[in-house]
Parts: structure tokens; C-alpha cells; sequence
């Protein structure tokens, strides 16, 4: 069966690996004793998932990191891991829906990234409530009954859960981009780290005067919500006073987009701003044109650090916090998650043959043991207790075979891959090594439990309410990124902004708010 899905998905061009092997499915149903690990069987579990892109260039399958391996020795459970090519995700499990071909387990996005979400994915019969096997994952369904919002996160307004998921259950797991600023710039000028907006535009200014920054504050042309974030608005839906509203027809974000604007005016804004990209970004950081930037903790100054001081030993690039208005305030609106959205979590589809059994397979991640070996992996080989706490080896930290600290862990432990179980902050404290990187986590991680507060949990409209509300949205998006650009570089004036809230309206945008409104009461209520 498993090979028949195969050959479909290669004669689309959707490259997708798979160990060699008969899937669980073309064994013949038996008994098999689920009471403890390891697990005795001959059963091989089918399970689809993306290959993480830390290690997709060391190996074609799952199946070869260390971590799959060892997986499989402690929960007895063999696995034939399948894997899209890269981007196609959404395209494969299409396609094994239209040739009724499953796996056993399907890794993805349940909430967003199933057309309908959840409910019809259920509804439909692709995934099954995992609640009917709750008995064959005690682990997960205690951490949902010592935790009541990453159960009411985990399942539909009608009580079914949905699958088994990735919880980042520390704030500091909850966010990985915001600010940095070359910090020996800021010395050399004799200023102070920025604090509120006015701070920004004096720091921005010197850097362009003063260190001839031809770009001052620059970032990724796909980072503009971020700088709306930086300068005090929403770029997308939030929470406001117990109701969803779009962030573009609020006031706050006209004021966010003037300043931009004003900044793009003076040169204090990257003048290529729509079309910067990583690789833009990163020349202009590290020649000294860029002076401050958005940029990821791990990809970003992970990256531009080693690289700025070969060139130059005072090259300090820092994360600070998210810019306010007043000094002493907290900026709410950076981009922070809640400890469960929805992504990597791994569900138990209706053709899997031993559901019982993918399932006690899945809950080891989240037992005490698991949770250990997921998040620092083999103790006395990736880890050692330092002062009874857990510390990653130089396997993980310096390689010997001259792996990135990302691939390491990638091929050795599941911190970091974005995949079903229970992260520990206790890997991005480690992951984020360099003192510049810790600055960033302590100062973007202040915005965590007030972003949180605006920030959407897993919302679930109906499918009705679902198709509604992105044939509206596909609309005001589009309309809102062409017209943000223009206000930015001043193409459109500000004065026109109030006629731009009103095509908008026009575009349906407060029906679509009040359907993700419904489903936010919906989901207060689970």
C-alpha cells in the first residue's frame, strides 16, 4: 500500500522518501501487550512528516538520525517514516486524501493548515479523536489534566481531540524574533540600549550621521509585521476588549505606519525595504551599512555574530526589547505564541490498523523519561548533569564531524524540530550560547505574557465559518500588503489612510472578524 502511495506522489513531482518496508496496515490484526515499554511487536507504524531543513541535507530519512533509532529501541515500535520534498506539505496530504492511501500518523498543522481545520479533518474521517485511546496515553492526558489551557488548546469546541502536540510550555519558547542593534555602535556614540520610539529614531539617526549606515534599520521584506510590531500595532487579527479586530483598521497601527513612514523619508528606514532578502539582510549587517536590524535569535545572530567578528573583533550585534512609547511600558504587540498552536502535532489518521498501539507509541514522548530523552537525548552522550542540570555535550555544542549546532541536535535529540512533544527551555538556553543571543531572549521574552493576551489560541470556526473566512481574507490581505508598502515609501499619503479602513469594511473585513469572534467564545467555553 505504502509503495502505491509512493509511486502517486512521485508522479505528481512530490518527492517523497520512505524506508523500504511493509507498512503496519499489511499485517494482519493482532493482540499486542500495550502495558509497558519496550513494546513487543512486529507491527511497523507508517508515519508522514516533514524532514526537518537542520538536517535535510545529512539524510534523506528520519529513520538514520540517532534519535529515530534510539526512539524505536525504547518504545519497541518500528517506523517507516515518510517524507514530502520541501514546501509541499498541504500538496502530499492532498493527495494521499484523493487516493485514500494514509499513513498511520499524519505530522501537520491540524487548526490552519487543513482546509476546514479539525473539525473537518475529522469530520471527513481523515484523523480520529484520540480521546478514545486516552488509556494508551496517560502521560499526555495528565499534563492536559494538570494543565486546563493546553487541553482546551488541544481539542475541537465539541471535545475531540485532534492529536498529539508540540507544547513550548515556557515563554521563552514562545518567541525567536525581534530587535538587535550593533550595541559597539551604540557605546562608540556614547548612547544607551533604545528603549521607546523616540530612542529608536535618535540611535537610527547617529547611526546614519555619524557610522554612515546607508540602511540604519533594516529587515527581511517578509519581517514587516514585525516592524508594525516594533512601532505599536498589529499587523493581522488580535484580540481587543473580549473581540477579534483587524489590526489595519485600528488607530494605533496609522500611527505605527506614519512613523514608518517618516523614518523611510529620512533615510532612517532600509530604502529597499519590499525587497530585502536573507541574503540582502545579512551582507548589509555584516559591512557595516546596517546598524540595526528584526532578526530570529538562532538563524540571526546566531549566524551574523561568528561571521561580524572575523571581520571586525568589536562587532557586537544584540537583541534589545521591543521599542514603546513611554519608557517603563511593555510592548504587547510582538509576534508570541501560546505553548500550543497547532503546529507539529502528530494525529492518528482513521486507516491506522493499531491506533492503540500509534498511540502508546506517541504518549512516550511526553512521559518523564520521554520528555528527558526528546528534549537532551542520551545521557553520558548528548548530556551530562551539571549541578542537577541537564547539559548538552560538545556532541551537541562542538561537534566533532563539524555539524552546526542545529544539526547536531536535529540528528539527536527533538528539541528544535518543531514536531509533536514537550520542548524544555532548558534547550534554547543552551541552543542560544552567545551572550548576544541571551540579551535577545531576556528582552524579547518581556512582551511574552502581555503579547500572549492578544494573541489568538486555536480558534476552530466551523467549516462553513472556515471557507467564509478565507474567501474574505484572501481579499483583505492581499489589498492590505499592497497598500502598506505604499504608505510606507510614501507613495500613498497618510491622508489617505481612513478611505483604505473603508475599502477594507468594504472587503467584508468585520464579518471575517466576527466569525474568528464566535470561535474565540466558542473556545472560552470548551
Amino acid at each position: 500500500m505504502m509503495k502505491k502511495l509512493l509511486t502517486a506522489l512521485l508522479a505528481s513531482s512530490l518527492l517523497l522518501t520512505a524506508c523500504t518496508g511493509g507498512g503496519g496496515k499489511e499485517t494482519a490484526k493482532k493482540d499486542i501487550d500495550l502495558s509497558s515499554y519496550p513494546i513487543e511487536t512486529d507491527v511497523t507504524l507508517t508515519y508522514f512528516r516533514a524532514l526537518s531543513a537542520s538536517i535535510s541535507t545529512l539524510v534523506e530519512n528520519y529513520a538514520e538520525t540517532d534519535f529515530a533509532k534510539e526512539l524505536s529501541k525504547r518504545t519497541g515500535v518500528n517506523v517507516e517514516y515518510l517524507h514530502p520534498s520541501a514546501g509541499n506539505t498541504s500538496e502530499s496530504i492532498n493527495l494521499m486524501i484523493a487516493s485514500n492511501e494514509l499513513p498511520d500518523i499524519i505530522e501537520n498543522n491540524w487548526v490552519t493548515g487543513y482546509p476546514g481545520g479539525a473539525v473537518k479533518a475529522m469530520n471527513e474521517r481523515v484523523i480520529v479523536d484520540i480521546g478514545q485511546y486516552k488509556e494508551y496515553a496517560p502521560a499526555l492526558f495528565k499534563i492536559f489534566a494538570d494543565n486546563p489551557e493546553y487541553d482546551k488548546s488541544s481539542k475541537t469546541d465539541e471535545g475531540k481531540y485532534y492529536g498529539f502536540p508540540l507544547i513550548m510550555g515556557s515563554p521563552r519558547l514562545c518567541i525567536s524574533n525581534g530587535p538587535a542593534v550593533r550595541m559597539d555602535w551604540v557605546r562608540e556614540l556614547g548612547l544607551e540600549a533604545p528603549e521607546t520610539i523616540e530612542d529608536w529614531e535618535i540611535m537610527l539617526t547617529a547611526f546614519k550621521e555619524k557610522k554612515g549606515a546607508v540602511a540604519p534599520l533594516s529587515l527581511n521584506s517578509g519581517g514587516i509585521s514585525q516592524l508594525i510590531a516594533m512601532l505599536g500595532a498589529k499587523n493581522g487579527a488580535y484580540i481587543k476588549d473580549g473581540k477579534v479586530v483587524y489590526g489595519p483598521t485600528q488607530p494605533e497601527y496609522k500611527e505605527a505606519l506614519t512613523i514608518a513612514s517618516d523614518w523611510f523619508k529620512k533615510g532612517l528606514l532600509d530604502n529597499n525595504v519590499a525587497s530585502v532578502d536573507s541574503k540582502m539582510l545579512s551582507s548589509q549587517i555584516l559591512t557595516g551599512k546596517t546598524g540595526a536590524a528584526l532578526v530570529a535569535g538562532g538563524s540571526g545572530i546566531g549566524t551574523y555574530m561568528p561571521s561580524g567578528v572575523l571581520e571586525d573583533p568589536d562587532f557586537d550585534l544584540c537583541g534589545v526589547k521591543f521599542p514603546v512609547k513611554n519608557k517603563g511600558e511593555v510592548n504587547s504587540f510582538a509576534a508570541v505564541s501560546h505553548a500550543i498552536t497547532g503546529n507539529g502535532t502528530a494525529a492518528i489518521t482513521s486507516q491506522c490498523k493499531y491506533p492503540e498501539l500509534a498511540a502508546k507509541f506517541l504518549d512516550y514522548l511526553y512521559t518523564d523519561e520521554g520528555y528527558m530523552f526528546g528534549n537532551f537525548g542520551i545521557e553520558g552522550k548528548t548530556y551530562e548533569m551539571k549541578d542537577g542540570v541537564p547539559t548538552y555535550t560538545e556532541l551537541i555544542t562542538k561537534n566533532p564531524d563539524g555539524l552546526k549546532m542545529n544539526q547536531a541536535l536535529g540528528m539527536n535529540v527533538r528539541a528544535g524540530t518543531g514536531t509533536a512533544f514537550s520542548c524544555d527551555p532548558g534547550y534554547i538556553d543552551q541552543y542560544y550560547a552567545l551572550p548576544q543571543q541571551q540579551a535577545a531572549l531576556d528582552a524579547w521574552v518581556l512582551s511574552v505574557e502581555e503579547g500572549r493576551k492578544m494573541t489568538l489560541p486555536t480558534v476552530m470556526p466551523t467549516s462553513e465559518e472556515s471557507e467564509e473566512y478565507a474567501n474574505i481574507m484572501a481579499e483583505v490581505e492581499k489589498h492590505k500588503e499592497q497598500m502598506l508598502i505604499k504608505f510606507i515609501m510614501g507613495i500613498e499619503p497618510m491622508d489617505k489612510f481612513d478611505d483604505f479602513v473603508k475599502d477594507l469594511k468594504k472587503l467584508n473585513v468585520e464579518r471575517a472578524m466576527e466569525i474568528q469572534t464566535a470561535a474565540l467564545k466558542r473556545y472560552n467555553k470548551r
